[in-house]
């Protein structure tokens, strides 16, 4: 009897982690930090690695929707391949182009990303962003 609850027992473990490595990694993972804590550089590049995955994803994704016209279609590929290139690159390098990206962040140089930091880093961003957008649009009226 003893010997048949522990093979029943053990038999319950085995499918319980069966089934949890089922589960999609999203529902495996810690939550994300809430807006208002610190983030360390593990959770910047976690983040990052979990980013690259989806990016990549929904840009294969968009790019076989059958009605791109060809400015969108070069748009998703340009993205697409810049994405690629960077999962391309060893796990190494990619945590050093994170780990330059993470101290260029964090400005106080603690080790851990504050909210105040992280909103200045996306303020920064934002304006890379538009002069980018600016500067396509002034040379693509410049063309015409």
């Amino acid at each position: 009897m003893r010997r048949l609850m522990l093979l029943s027992s053990a038999a319950v473990v085995a499918l319980a982690i069966a089934a949890w490595s089922h589960f999609p990694a999203v529902a495996q993972r810690a939550a994300p930090p809430a807006a208002s804590e610190a983030i360390t550089f593990e959770q910047y590049r976690d983040f990052r690695r979990h980013d690259l995955a989806q990016r990549q994803a929904r840009l294969a994704k968009q790019l076989a929707a059958p009605d791109l016209s060809a400015a969108e279609k070069g748009s998703l590929e340009r993205r697409k391949a810049y994405y690629d290139q960077l999962a391309a690159v060893s796990a190494d390098e990619r945590d050093q182009l994170y780990r330059e990206r993470f101290d260029q962040i964090d400005i106080n140089r603690d080790g851990k990303l504050d909210p105040d930091e992280r909103a200045a880093w996306r303020e920064k961003q934002r304006e890379f962003y538009r002069q980018q957008a600016a500067e396509r649009s002034g040379a693509v009226s410049q063309q015409h």
